[in-house]
């Protein structure tokens, strides 16, 4: 019997439910799948299978010290990868999984809400000021990253360029959709070959780099635990308090506050997709990123819209976060990708790769003025994973979920600016 004031395992609460009734729900949702009931392309059906799988980890996760002290919560990605590589979990289930993570892409609605509320949310005066010296951090990152990357390919019997070309690129590059793809068809229109047998090699690179940025975020953490000096606790800059990244409202908070914030998410996003018309080189978040941070600066939207918003965004984030990593690790994260590259030769060069994006990053982040951990765990880790899942497991393993905008400009816009490298070295070196 649990003593008193101390609550009993029958008392937690999972997705907001007593364990118990968590527990009746999830039974329903795999018997389901056992029996081939739940549909394959379903925003509810996918939804409950990866909020049973997200929150039954996250519990493992939070109980086990072990895991809760080194890896916490990227656990469930992690642990959700190995049970689909291991064909633990049945396609009745996985099925309905993937539709709701890629083709009814709720991750993108996630993301939306993430971008605007984290982004109103903050104080004017650190956007401003971080914002037009993040640039500075993600290019020595880069720059380290490739040269450093170079050199560790000639030690193992590289060709400095081949290294540059298709280990750092594709793990500097934005990740798959707005990373891998174009890179493959930018050497592929360079050379005349066939951009298929570019993707496969780039791909291998980016899943190794992305499991790299994780490890390598759940070192920073641990330096910033271990030596607080280097860490600003989730703000990027120095000169700040942590609770000084986030502006402070009066108001009380209604549904209607909510339900604005979620109009403004979605008005952004959609924003940004028209914009990509223009620029389809530039991904779509990116200009949401831009078109919201220049609304925050100009102060076009009230206050009250404002609260909305950053609500919307804490209630997604608070919520759903587990569900969302749930689904990437059911859906995105192929440990088959990881082990067919693990040799002695890749694993030492992109481990060289990884850790100059973060020393690059982080120590001309104090140029800058930034924190080193934050700034090499955003300009750095944050460039050399995955894209906008890799964002999400690189800053759960680091706890800096609240950084997110600040991952997303590396995903995106670093990202394209790396496509403009290649673009210019493809016609020089291949």
């Amino acid at each position: 019997m649990a003593e008193k004031g101390k609550k009993g395992i029958m008392d937690e609460k999972l997705f907001g439910l007593p364990l118990p009734y968590f527990a009746v729900v999830s039974l329903i949702v795999l018997g389901a799948g056992f029996l081939g009931k739940l549909e394959s392309k379903s925003l509810v059906c996918g939804g409950a299978v990866c909020v049973v799988f997200g929150y039954w980890l996250s519990f493992i996760a939070n109980k086990v010290w072990f895991i809760r002290k080194t890896i916490g919560l990227a656990f469930v990605g992690i642990a959700g990868a190995a049970m689909v590589y291991f064909n633990l979990i049945p396609e009745n289930i996985l099925t309905p999984a993937s539709a709701f993570m890629n083709e009814t892409n709720f991750l993108a609605f996630y993301i939306a809400a993430l971008l605007c509320g984290s982004i109103l949310g903050m104080d004017r005066k650190l956007l401003i000021q971080a914002g037009i010296r993040y640039f500075v951090p993600i290019m020595g990152g880069v720059i380290l990253a490739y040269g450093l990357g170079g050199l560790a390919g000639v030690l193992v019997g590289m060709d400095f360029k081949e290294t540059v070309m298709f280990v750092a690129a594709p793990i500097m590059g934005g990740g798959n959709g707005a990373g891998a793809v174009p890179m493959s068809e930018i050497y592929a229109n360079a050379t005349g070959a066939d951009k298929a047998d570019f993707y496969s090699r780039l791909m291998a690179m980016v899943t190794l780099g992305n499991w790299f940025a994780m490890l390598g975020a759940l070192i920073l953490k641990w330096l910033g635990d271990r030596y607080p000096k280097t860490t600003g606790r989730g703000v990027l800059m120095e000169g700040f308090r942590p609770e000084d990244s986030a502006k402070e409202y009066s108001y009380t908070m209604t549904t209607e506050d909510m339900v604005a914030g979620l109009g403004l998410a979605l008005g952004f996003y959609i924003f940004g997709r028209i914009a990509n018309i223009l620029l389809p080189s530039i991904h779509a978040y990116a200009f949401t990123i831009g078109f919201v941070a220049l609304c925050k600066i100009c102060g076009w939207i009230p206050e009250r819209l404002e609260f909305g918003a950053v609500k919307w965004y804490r209630f997604m984030m608070d919520h759903f976060t587990i569900v969302i990593m749930g689904g990437v690790g059911l859906t995105m994260m192929d440990l088959g990708e990881l082990l067919a590259v693990l040799t002695p030769k890749y694993v030492f060069v992109v481990f060289i790769v990884v850790l100059g994006a973060a020393l690059g990053a982080g120590l001309i982040g104090l140029l800058v003025k930034f924190f080193f951990v934050e700034s090499a765990i955003t300009a750095g880790m944050c460039m050399a994973n995955g894209g906008g899942n890799g964002d999400i497991l690189v800053l759960s393993m680091a706890d800096r979920m609240n950084m997110m905008s600040f991952a997303q400009i590396s995903s995106r816009l670093g990202g394209a600016l790396i496509l403009v490298i290649q673009s210019i070295l493809a016609s020089m070196w291949l």
